[in-house]
């Protein structure tokens, strides 16, 4: 039956949660710097569970086996930074070799194009006056420069920008380890906070969460190991300089939704056009791409991903958007498996339905209200469309029943 009523009573109902939902907002984004570890201390107690009960299998105490994975957490990231560190610092030394290159590129490139040759003039112009410029404040700073500890403050200057991530990776790293030793004891604080009212529902819900997120987190990072492995490999077979370095912030970036993958190819694609003796590397590297993108994409992700997130590509692009704005790149990173979390909320509590609307990737009208909602939008194509679906799906007469006639004995009560 199709109801057409409209309901009453909701008149302040929709301030009321607009203003709470600013507020939740607000805080999220003013107390961003408690939130972040939190949010990164659960996705990471939750991937972790798993090897964690695995290891009490088979006979570690869950002291030893925390200690263990905490010490292999802290040390994948130690090897992973020392290897950007490493690939940057010699990516910066190798910089000078590749102007030669470069400037006979851009000049074959202005051949013939009026606008790219103006605009090569201008960046040479550009290049002479910053040249002179620079060659007159150098000599004016040379004598501070050698009187003052210029080496001191620019590794304070490193050490300061550097504090910020480390403390906040730090205490993530700290309340995941907790998180895994009283995973029992905050699981039963957080259901008596839940009420005990709805015992099954709420532990429906943290089951779903958990398996759906673990499981989204654990075959991103083996899909992403997958593409930087490829391309890594596949950039050392071309000659690309610091293929690890393309390899890791492959790996890195893809977890960025829609574009991690082309901010990945972007940057080994420039220096193989900077450093390739003809056209050939470039082309080469937007190949690989193609291949190992096409690979993971259309080939591992479906065989992979049993069950998706449950959150509409829509939903994830704009909750990519917010978080970003709340939390800065690592809102980016933390969207996917936030935004899954807040849908399956929607999914489980009533209270919060219009969440499991909003984000999830469920059929928001079921398809009698979508046949009526057609016609009374004045589009028939689509009311047709809808009708046939249905007609292959079950049958001539099922459309009839479960389409055609609701619509039109709503019509007839209009």
């Amino acid at each position: 039956e199709i109801e057409t009523t409209p309901r009453e009573g909701r008149g302040t109902a929709g301030p009321l949660w607009l203003i709470a939902a600013l507020m939740v907002l607000a805080a999220l984004h003013l107390g961003r710097d408690v939130f972040i570890p939190m949010a990164l201390a659960l996705l990471l107690s939750v991937v972790l569970v798993p090897p964690a009960r695995l290891l009490q299998r088979i006979g570690l105490p869950r002291p030893l086996a925390v200690l263990l994975l905490l010490l292999v957490a802290l040390g994948v990231i130690a090897a992973g930074a020392l290897l950007v560190t490493s690939q940057v610092l010699n990516l910066a030394a190798d910089l000078p070799n590749w102007e030669a290159n470069l400037v006979r590129k851009l000049h074959a490139l202005s051949e013939g194009s009026g606008a790219l040759d103006r605009a090569m003039r201008t960046l040479r112009r550009l290049a002479e006056e910053l040249g002179s410029a620079g060659g007159a404040a150098a000599a004016a700073a040379a004598a501070p420069a050698a009187a003052g500890p210029s080496n001191l403050e620019a590794l304070l200057g490193l050490a300061s920008m550097v504090a910020g991530p480390v403390s906040s990776l730090a205490i993530a790293l700290l309340l995941m380890a907790y998180l895994l030793m009283q995973r029992e004891d905050v699981r039963d604080r957080f259901l008596r906070l839940a009420g005990l009212n709805d015992l099954h529902r709420t532990t429906r819900a943290m089951a779903d969460a958990t398996d759906r997120v673990g499981r989204y987190l654990l075959m991103q990072m083996l899909l992403n190991a997958v593409f930087g492995f490829g391309m890594g490999a596949g950039l050392a077979l071309i000659g690309v300089p610091n293929a690890p370095l393309w390899g890791v912030l492959g790996f890195m970036l893809r977890f960025i939704p829609f574009l991690g993958a082309w901010i990945a190819v972007a940057m080994p694609l420039v220096v193989a056009f900077v450093t390739g003796a003809g056209w050939t590397e470039p082309l080469l590297v937007l190949l690989l791409f193609a291949v190992v993108d096409g690979i993971v994409t259309h080939v591992l992700e479906p065989l992979i991903y049993g069950r998706s997130t449950g959150i509409s590509p829509l939903a994830l692009l704009v909750s990519s958007a917010v978080w970003t704005v709340l939390w800065g790149p690592i809102g980016l990173l933390l969207a996917p498996p936030i935004t899954a979390c807040l849908a399956i909320l929607g999914r489980h509590v009533p209270a919060l339905g219009f969440l499991e609307i909003l984000l999830g990737n469920g059929e928001a009208l079921p398809a009698p209200l979508r046949f009526y909602q057609r016609f009374l939008a004045g589009d028939p194509e689509g009311a047709q469309q809808i009708a046939e679906a249905r007609q292959e799906e079950a049958g001539t007469g099922a459309a009839l029943r479960d389409l055609v006639l609701p619509a039109a004995l709503a019509l007839a009560a209009d």
